[in-house]
């Protein structure tokens, strides 16, 4: 699939080519077009059933994939292009195209490869998918515009960055002073009291006359930059306005979200989960949709793209040393955040995560122990979880006894 165009090739059950057809228009147009094609090999070959595979690639093939809905005797599969990559390996093809391509897919059809995608109909699913996906982009916004005003203030008053340090700064009660005196010599000028009152003023319990004093003894100490303070300014004004917009879009989407998807028995059994939040319980629930449409639990941590891959080359199989990165980034982000917070509750993943870090350098082995913590949990917890609709344990015994409490489950 792409654009403009896609490619078709068929050949049946024993691998024999029955024909291909080329650069046919992605639009009702072509899709009549590819229609007739397929029933005249259906009545060329006798064939009692055509099932059509086709990549994941974007948005191209949505229009394509319904109009197949209602043609007789005609089933639907979809493929991950990685999977289709990987085929093309397998099958020693230097030069990739689109009728490469399609032959891979064929060939995943004909060796019974399983599908990576399963489309869903549910139409509150898909919303709460699109919901939080957009609330995922805002929070991306969200951190540059920080990034950019940090960056700012760290040039012309970077006394503010150390006394409010990480995500102080962008308390409610720092963006107040912060449009009342941002310069040095103006927070000078107005005095610790001052600066008290208006951090007080905005709350009670975060900031107090400790940071207002250490944040005048400071100003005293910074030069004076020369330049035009009104566009500084107004350049801080515009970026704080605009991070508290974004931030509150997001909540919205996430509230919407979730809203659709609440009583769904997925979203309470992760929602009851230690340090599972509106926002990763909403990217889980809304992307993998529940744990019947994967084979087993390493099958849904592959659809998830925290698996290594693996690499075929002659008769020998090569395993990467890095994950796949396959699948939904919205629902990956999401079960890495949460491995972020198990590794802090959960005494096994505490452990699990010591003992990975300290093999690696420290900020690369932080992010290798996170991605094997969430791949653990996704495969063997979170799927047994959706699979027996079973609770949450923070102990490994408490799950023991719970399994020999309920028989059905295996231990």
């Amino acid at each position: 699939m792409a654009d403009r165009t896609f490619t078709l090739y068929a050949e049946d059950a024993s691998g024999e080519a029955l024909g291909h057809l080329d650069e046919v228009a992605n639009q009702p147009v072509g899709f009549e077009r590819a229609q007739v094609w397929l029933e005249q090999l259906r009545d060329r070959h006798q064939l009692r059933l055509i099932v059509l595979a086709m990549e994941t690639t974007g948005v191209f093939y949505w229009a394509w994939w319904d109009y197949l809905a209602d043609c007789p005797r005609l089933a639907r599969v979809l493929y991950n292009p990685r999977t289709t990559e990987h085929m093309t390996e397998v099958l020693s093809k230097k030069v990739r195209n689109e009728l490469v391509d399609a032959f891979a897919l064929a060939e995943q059809v004909r060796h019974g490869a399983t599908p990576e995608v399963v489309m869903v109909e549910d139409s509150e699913l898909l919303t709460a998918r699109f919901a939080s996906r957009a609330a995922r982009d805002l929070a991306g916004q969200v951190n540059r515009q920080k990034n950019q005003l940090r960056a700012l203030l760290r040039a012309y008053n970077p006394a503010l960055s150390m006394v409010f340090p990480g995500p102080k700064l962008h308390h409610p009660a720092v963006y107040a002073l912060i449009g009342t005196h941002l310069f040095p010599e103006e927070l000078v000028a107005a005095g610790e009291e001052a600066v008290n009152d208006i951090l007080q003023a905005n709350c009670r319990t975060a900031f107090g006359i400790v940071e207002a004093k250490k944040l005048v003894a400071l100003c005293r100490q910074l030069p004076c930059r020369a330049i035009g303070r009104e566009v500084v300014r107004q350049r801080a004004l515009h970026l704080m306005a605009d991070i508290q917009q974004a931030k509150k879009r997001q909540q919205d989407f996430l509230h919407m979200g979730f809203a659709l998807i609440a009583d769904r028995p997925e979203t309470q059994l992760l929602r009851a989960t230690k340090g599972a939040g509106i926002s990763n319980t909403l990217a889980l629930v809304s992307e993998l949709g529940g744990a019947g449409r994967f084979a087993d639990g390493e099958h849904m941590a592959s659809f998830l793209g925290i698996t290594t891959s693996k690499h075929i080359s002659g008769t020998t199989l090569h395993h990467a040393k890095h994950i796949t990165k396959q699948g939904p980034p919205n629902a990956r982000f999401a079960a890495v955040n949460l491995a972020d917070k198990l590794r802090r509750y959960v005494p096994k993943y505490q452990d699990m995560y010591l003992r990975i870090k300290n093999r690696k350098p420290p900020r690369k082995g932080h992010f290798i122990a996170l991605v094997a913590v969430a791949r653990d949990f996704v495969a063997n917890v979170l799927y047994d979880m959706w699979l027996n609709q079973r609770p949450f344990f923070l102990e490994v015994d408490e799950y023991r006894d719970y399994c020999r409490r309920h028989a059905g489950i295996l231990t």
